[in-house]
């Protein structure tokens, strides 16, 4: 088996950069993880993020309303939090329940503490690379691959999900001329014809389709890259979007999963929420 890219060390060094920008600039951000529904799997995600938030000096509140559960009731709750000065910055687990109108309750978070950048107001500005945040799973997986030496620029990227949270803002980034990015990018999708002939001519390939061991070894070639940003609960375990076992062989490099993309998103979302408070600090 070839290199695996573990986020433990990235994680690590995002994490200490967060703590600086804190210590530098005396703040105290606290953070709000908004729930609807009472979700259990949401609820646990949002959990683990109070310890790490807490060891760079971030307050990570779990707030749940698991009575919310029509989309203007929502957009209520997201207001007041939003309005008020307690947080600096507010994300939303998702999934939500079933009828919510996703993209209005996402839209309700005010852009400057919308450390996840899940606005529409936010995810706009990627596209002029002019926002003040860039969503978290996207950038964990640009920080994972500078930080283990993998050049992008120039390369042949795949990215396998148009998700409005991975896939389309991913492809914008590593499209950016800008230092460990400046990408040749494809995206695919389900409904992509002869996804494995694609999926072959990449030099990196990045998926991230939701769906458990979707890519196997007849989709990646000798050397390739693959990052893996799948989080899927199957029989009882976590597992990604990549077959790890049929891949790794022939893998240039692979991101596990757990371990891999995960760690370093949550570094990222603590590292956006300093900027946050930062932001506020300076109206």
């Amino acid at each position: 088996m070839n290199r695996v890219l573990t986020g433990k060390e990235t994680a690590k060094k995002i994490l200490n950069e967060a703590n600086a920008l804190i210590c530098e600039n005396s703040l105290k951000p606290a953070l709000a993880a908004i729930i609807f529904g009472g979700d259990e799997s949401c609820l646990l995600y949002a959990q683990s993020k109070t310890k790490i938030g807490e060891s760079v000096g971030i307050k990570v509140d779990t707030i749940c309303f698991d009575e919310v559960l029509d989309t203007n009731s929502a957009i209520e709750k997201i207001a007041e939090l939003g309005n008020g000065e307690k947080y600096h910055g507010i994300i939303l687990e998702e999934p939500l329940p079933k009828g919510m109108d996703t993209a209005q309750v996402r839209d309700a978070i005010p852009p400057e503490k919308d450390v996840d950048c899940a606005t529409s107001a936010n995810l706009g500005k990627i596209l002029s690379s002019c926002g003040f945040f860039e969503p978290a799973t996207p950038l964990a997986v640009l920080e994972l691959l500078v930080f283990h030496s993998i050049d992008i620029s120039g390369k042949n990227v795949v990215i396998v999900g148009r998700s409005r949270t991975v896939g389309l803002p991913l492809a914008n980034m590593l499209l950016q001329k800008k230092s460990g990015r400046n990408a040749t990018v494809t995206v695919c999708h389900s409904g992509t014809r002869n996804l494995a002939g694609i999926t072959r001519r990449a030099e990196i390939l990045i998926v991230a389709i939701g769906s458990p061991s979707f890519i196997g070894r007849e989709h990646v070639s000798e050397g390739t890259i693959v990052v893996d940003v799948g989080t899927n609960f199957y029989e009882g375990r976590l597992v990604g979007d990549v077959d790890f076992e049929s891949v790794k062989d022939i893998a240039g490099a692979i991101t596990p999963v757990p371990g891999g993309v995960g760690p370093v998103t949550v570094a990222c979302l603590m590292r956006n929420t300093a900027k946050a408070c930062i932001l506020t600090k300076k109206k």
